[in-house]
């Protein structure tokens, strides 16, 4: 099946989402330019505005409004959230690691092809 994503999707299993009124964080299972999918038992409903902030390791929280577009299915449960505002510089600096994270991903991708030849 063709992509039909505009935004590159990453997956980093490190970065947590962090809501105000819920007591525990939740993994962050992909992320692209645009938005993000959150693994959740309780999915948010779609169409629902969320504010919430995304733990980027090393780096720190950034805020994020986002709007719940999905839920996920079965497994993994979760909401497919398209961000509506990340504050310019905090953007800036989730693009950065978005790019980090494609560097790291040739790099694993690097590391098979050279380890899978011994």
């Amino acid at each position: 099946m063709r992509e039909r994503r505009k935004y590159p999707r990453r997956t980093f299993k490190y970065v947590k989402a962090h809501f105000p009124d819920r007591p525990k964080p939740y993994e962050i299972l992909d992320l692209s330019l645009k938005g993000c999918f959150i693994a959740m038992e309780d999915p948010i409903l779609p169409g629902t505005i969320v504010h919430f902030e995304m733990e980027l390791p090393g780096i720190g929280r950034i805020p994020v409004r986002g709007l719940v577009m999905h839920q996920g299915g079965l497994e993994p449960r979760g909401a497919g959230i398209l961000f509506l505002e990340i504050k310019d510089d905090l953007y800036r600096v989730y693009a950065k690691f978005l790019k980090a994270l494609q560097i790291v991903e040739e790099a694993r991708e690097l590391y098979q092809k050279v380890t899978s030849k011994s």
